[in-house]
């Protein structure tokens, strides 16, 4: 019966002779234990081989070397002893000083020379067929080269191969990915985020070939009235819009030529509102426009207005623009309000936008 590692023979009970059992037991060790071969090149015995020398028999074996391709070759004894290494087995080849492993078909160096590539690799967990390359640890250092030394950079690259796929980073939550960053499905730097890790949100894209910024959830409208609109005397009145020059996101809507902003989350926003007089109506003392915030009237720091300035027709305008903090939820409608007379609004020269700033 033999050890299960090394096939060494062991000692039966009541066997007779037992010092030859025993003896070969350890011909074995000293051949395997502690290994290191002379040379793992040769195909055929050297001339004049030292008592006791070991070899990695070359492929393509010759002589009485013939068939034992990979195996240990030991003189001992005067003779050559061949040994079959198992997976995982350690040799250092004393003429290169090179470390060996066996991987159940070859000898593979493990530095130094190809063949120094592994298929993957898990450092504190086990890799995966997708993560070739597995790291669990609180925190990552890559650091430039101070003992070459190198350039003194640090670069890292992600190299994708067409156009339309990723090269990116993805940052995760419970293994459910949040934020995305890199070349996604474009050559334009893009970010996104989701909540659940399987609907996307674009926040962030930057042109390759201008670099300049767009940020698509961004909501932002410009509206326009395209006729001539009467406002009577004496109150704050919905300011009357009824064409969309463009409405992102879609977050101002207009039912009956009244539009209303509605904040799709909290934020900073930026509105502008403005109006150009035209002689028809009447003619007020005074004019002014106001962004009504969840139907409140509009205050000091939202209102424009013309003060006591004569009105021209066609040339007078009256504007106001605000920088609100807005909730989700929260409601912005333009208003007008003439002072002694009814005024009316020029067709097309008006205006009423807003964005979220970033």
């Amino acid at each position: 019966m033999d050890t299960e590692n090394l096939s060494l023979p062991t000692i039966l009970s009541a066997q007779a002779q037992k010092h030859i059992t025993h003896n070969e037991a350890l011909r074995m060790l000293d051949a395997l234990v502690q290994l290191a071969v002379i040379r793992r090149d040769l195909t055929a015995p050297p001339a004049d081989p030292m008592s006791g020398a070991r070899y990695i028999v070359a492929a393509g074996a010759e002589g009485v070397w013939s068939g034992h391709d990979s195996e240990i070759a030991a003189f001992q004894d005067g003779a050559w002893t061949f040994y079959t290494p198992k997976p995982g087995f350690l040799a250092l080849a004393i003429s290169e000083m090179l470390p060996m492993v066996f991987d159940g078909v070859a000898w593979v160096a493990l530095t130094s020379e190809p063949p120094d590539t592994l298929p993957s690799l898990g450092i504190n967990t086990v890799s995966e067929t997708n993560n070739r390359l597995a790291v669990k640890s609180d925190a990552i250092l890559f650091s430039h080269d101070d003992v070459t030394p190198g350039s003194g950079n640090m670069r890292v690259a992600l190299n994708k191969a067409t156009t339309g796929a990723d090269a990116g980073f993805t940052f995760q939550s419970d293994y459910s990915a949040r934020a995305l960053f890199g070349l996604l499905g474009s050559d334009d730097f893009t970010l996104k985020v989701s909540s659940d890790g399987s609907t996307y949100h674009t926040g962030l894209v930057l042109d390759r070939e201008s670099g300049a910024v767009t940020m698509p959830a961004n909501v932002r409208f410009s509206a326009y009235l395209s006729y001539g609109q009467n406002y009577a005397a004496g109150a704050w009145r919905d300011m009357l819009f009824n064409n969309f020059r463009h409405n992102d996101q879609l977050a101002a809507i207009i039912a009956s030529n009244v539009l209303t902003f509605t904040a799709p989350s909290d934020g900073i926003y930026l509105f502008g509102l403005a109006g150009t007089f035209e002689a028809g109506a009447g003619t007020p003392s005074k004019l002014q426009v106001g962004l009504s915030v969840n139907g409140a009237p509009p205050t000091g720091d939202t209102i424009g207005t013309t003060g006591d300035a004569a009105f021209v027709s066609g040339e007078t305008q009256v504007q106001a623009s605000a920088l609100l903090k807005l909730a989700a939820g929260d409601t912005v409608n333009p208003k007008i309000c003439p002072t002694g007379a009814a005024g009316r609004i020029l067709a097309n020269e008006n205006f009423f936008w807003g964005t979220r700033l970033p």
